[in-house]
């Protein structure tokens, strides 16, 4: 049986994943700009607002990913797993739902498409083309998730990091060549585009797990016992993704309507800037999650409560890295990337990176209650208060007619159903509110507070111009080790920093 906690594994492939991370979250930002440029602030509120349809009802692939992820990576990790049997029940299950969807998405998706969202006149003719592609795009999205699942319960994080990073090169393309093409053929094209995209990291993930992974050479059957394993699973976390979609793109449509498509390409682009830093924090993540299920599957519940709490706080710290200094600079970091600020741009980006804070830290806690399969109550009452983010947001955009009070609101409700579910995870996990309080919290606050004072006198002191930014980039990154070091860490952690850093320097 191969060893299921293997330090060195997760520090190289953190490192091939934060490699990734620096090249993908560049051409992403890329991208964005791009297609703002070539589609104009309507032209990408339109697209956004006509794909977040599919969106809403791409629950689907939320529910049934976590759960073939969970399940796969379950079965390596016990002592006597059988990954093939279940991996050709998780390509049966995920058949069946990419036909469910396609019913959904073509008769109750249509009619919310064509008749429940606000679009200017001039673009009406581009929305039903654009949604069947968006359709087609989530579809084989969907059709990857157990070919994808494989890779990562493998701890392949080199195949996952090349095969993300052509992904994020093609959308990239589709942006660039958009300038070649008249204006009113360019979100059309760009939809065609995107809907590519999917069909070739389709094809890389089953050519290539085809060759390594013999489970995934299987035949083809049904077997009822585990499909219904993994159906009560996934139909819990369907369940749990539907809340969470219906609340998510319920705000998007808020925005909409008190404000405009203008506004919905601000909140598309702060959600882009959000999750390219959250991708930053989430590479341990991704690194250790794996080994976080197999502990728990093997018995090893001490290593797998470690491995939350210290994947939980340096998360944390990943995402502060980013964060302190984007907050300092917010406006000139935008400034630069997108050349042109729609209003509000700065407020939305600021929010949603604060709430990238929270994402990343609450997610090792997540992968560990996912482990214990004891799941519903964790996932289904937090998802359900988050639903009260739609009223809340709309009233609050009636009553100011303020897009930035709209946006705050979203944050601090997201951050109170977050409390919400760590102590649901308290109940059915290792992990207690007390412990990780003292050794995640205090410590991500203190770090957080210290770096923020010492990073806003350096950027006080320095010039608002590229070169000033570049040194308060690199200043702050230097010093936030030394607080990390010295504050963020306890004393065992500390000896292991300093026990990894010899063995480096001596060979």
């Amino acid at each position: 049986m191969p060893e299921i906690f293997n330090p060195q594994r997760i520090a190289k492939n953190s490192l091939l994943l934060y490699g990734r991370m620096l090249f993908t979250v560049w051409f992403n930002l890329w991208a964005a700009r791009l297609v703002l440029a070539h589609l104009g602030a309507e032209g990408y509120g339109v697209y956004g607002v006509v794909a977040g349809v599919v969106g809403i009802f791409s629950f689907f692939t939320m529910g049934i990913t976590s759960s073939v992820q969970r399940f796969i990576t379950f079965e390596l990790g016990k002592p006597n797993g059988n990954p093939g049997r279940m991996f050709a029940a998780s390509l049966f299950a995920v058949l069946m739902l990419a036909a469910l969807m396609v019913v959904v998405l073509e008769t109750a998706g249509v009619c919310f498409a064509l008749y429940a969202i606000n679009i200017p006149v001039a673009m009406e003719p581009a929305v039903m083309p654009v949604y069947q592609l968006s359709v087609l795009a989530c579809v084989l999205t969907l059709l990857a998730v157990p070919f994808h699942a494989v890779v990562i319960a493998h701890e392949r994080m080199d195949i996952y990091a090349m095969v993300t990073i052509a992904q994020v090169v093609l959308s990239w393309l589709a942006a660039y060549v958009l300038v070649q093409w008249p204006q009113e053929e360019r979100l059309g094209l760009y939809a065609v585009f995107m809907a590519m995209v999917p069909l070739v990291v389709l094809v890389a993930y089953i050519g290539y797990c085809r060759r390594k992974f013999e489970e995934t050479r299987v035949r083809l059957r049904l077997e009822m016992g585990v499909v219904r394993e993994i159906a009560t699973f996934a139909g819990v976390s369907t369940t749990s993704g539907l809340l969470q979609t219906l609340a998510f793109h319920g705000i998007v449509l808020v925005v909409n309507w008190v404000f405009g498509v203008t506004v919905n390409a601000v909140y598309q682009i702060a959600l882009q800037l959000k999750n390219s830093v959250l991708s930053f924090g989430l590479n341990i993540f991704k690194a250790i999650s794996p080994q976080i299920t197999k502990t728990y599957a093997d018995g090893d519940i001490d290593r797998h409560t470690r491995l939350v709490y210290t994947g939980s706080k340096v998360e944390a710290y990943m995402i502060l890295l980013i964060l302190i200094p984007f907050v300092c600079r917010a406006e000139q970091i935008m400034t630069l990337w997108l050349g042109y600020l729609p209003p509000y741009t700065v407020a939305f980006a600021v929010c949603t990176v604060f709430l990238s804070l929270t994402y990343a830290f609450f997610e090792p806690i997540r992968a560990s209650v996912l482990a214990t399969n004891r799941i519903t109550k964790f996932l289904l009452v937090p998802d359900s208060l988050y639903l009260l983010a739609i009223p809340i947001s709309y009233g609050v955009s009636v009553l100011t007619n303020d897009p930035r009070m709209m946006i705050v609101s979203v944050v601090l409700t997201d951050i109170l159903i977050c409390v919400v579910r760590v102590w649901y995870a308290a109940q059915v996990t290792s992990v207690r509110m007390g412990v990780l309080l003292r050794k995640v919290l205090v410590p991500c606050c203190a770090v957080g507070i210290l770096s923020g004072a010492l990073c806003a006198a350096l950027s006080y002191g320095l010039k608002q111009d590229v070169l000033g930014l570049l040194v308060l980039l690199v200043a702050n990154s230097l010093l936030m080790v030394v607080v990390i070091y010295l504050v963020g860490l306890d004393k065992d952690e500390r000896r292991i920093v300093k026990g990894f850093l010899r063995l480096k320097v001596h060979g």
